[in-house]
């Protein structure tokens, strides 16, 4: 049976004995989450130093929600010194059979140690993984409108879910995709067999539109009135601010998914604080999703 145990202290839930997985009941955040080692079962390797990771976390993937994110590092029997901090990685994709032995996807790029450790994880070997964590997208904003979901390289990962449980409901869903070349449109494929329209735009004009991903937003404006539109929108900052500006002068509903720097993940650390117009808040509990229209665009988070 899975053990459940209350956590009275940080260090006793952050570093847990990993040799099982432990339900945590935590009064910080609004939901239940997993602290888990599991096996890998898949890595696949693309272009650009980017990585999906397929895990056997059948906890984590019958309670994630669009746009959440778990908090990952390298299995402990795989590393010494063992890596405390983890890294937060949105779940790209679910995939679940008919034995229970259901699977997250996580799409990463290599841009430090922890994520270069990762990278080099295969098969067999395992991955420390909390969550799910985080407040996702509000899929009720899209009903009976056209859904655009602006994705800018790697923050394709937290969208894949969200698209695919649109398309589920029956709502009109539009992929816009932008990245500095071909080689950086990870998932493009997944994208296209879910059935709905892709425009893509590279800044060096390798695949689709050349500019940015503003530009194939553009085109959407053209057709669809304001009214009739909702954007999620996940990437770099500077590129989301881009994206967010566009809906507030059009007040179209925009929701963004923010990258900020993450120690704990559940808000214990303080270390994510980010600020919106009415209170600062935590990106790890109270976001990644915001609101564009509340979220102020500080010089740091820009140059994130």
């Amino acid at each position: 049976m899975m053990e459940q145990y209350q956590i009275r202290h940080f260090i006793t839930w952050y570093v847990p004995d990993l040799t099982k997985t432990a339900y945590l009941p935590c009064a910080i955040l609004s939901q239940m989450i997993y602290c888990t080692e599991a096996p890998v079962t898949e890595s696949l390797r693309f272009p650009n130093n980017n990585y999906i990771l397929s895990v056997k976390a059948p906890e984590i993937a019958d309670r994630v929600l669009p746009g959440q994110f778990v908090m990952a590092s390298e299995g402990e029997s795989n590393s010494l010194p063992y890596n405390l901090l983890k890294r937060a990685l949105a779940v790209y994709s679910l995939e679940h059979d008919k034995k229970k032995q259901s699977t997250i996807a996580l799409l990463l790029k290599v841009v430090g140690v922890g994520t270069q450790r990762l990278s080099t994880l295969q098969p067999g070997e395992t991955i420390s993984l909390i969550g799910p964590l985080g407040r996702g997208f509000d899929l009720s904003r899209a009903r009976g409108k056209v859904s655009l979901l602006v994705a800018g390289g790697v923050g394709i990962a937290s969208l894949y879910l969200l698209a695919e449980r649109l398309k589920k409901e029956g709502q009109d869903v539009h992929l816009i995709y932008g990245a500095k070349s071909a080689g950086d449109l990870v998932g493009l494929e997944d994208f296209k067999r879910l059935n709905l329209p892709v425009s893509i735009t590279t800044e060096d004009g390798d695949l689709g539109v050349k500019g940015f991903v503003t530009d194939g937003l553009r085109t959407y404006l053209e057709r669809f009135p304001p009214g009739q539109m909702v954007i999620y929108t996940c990437g770099p900052n500077p590129m989301m601010q881009a994206v967010s500006a566009v809906a507030d002068k059009l007040n179209i509903p925009c929701q963004i998914s923010i990258e900020a720097k993450m120690a704990c993940g559940f808000g214990v650390c303080l270390g994510c604080s980010i600020k919106t117009k009415h209170s600062y808040k935590l990106a790890c509990r109270e976001g990644p999703v915001f609101e564009s229209s509340e979220f102020v665009w500080e010089e740091e988070s820009l140059n994130s």
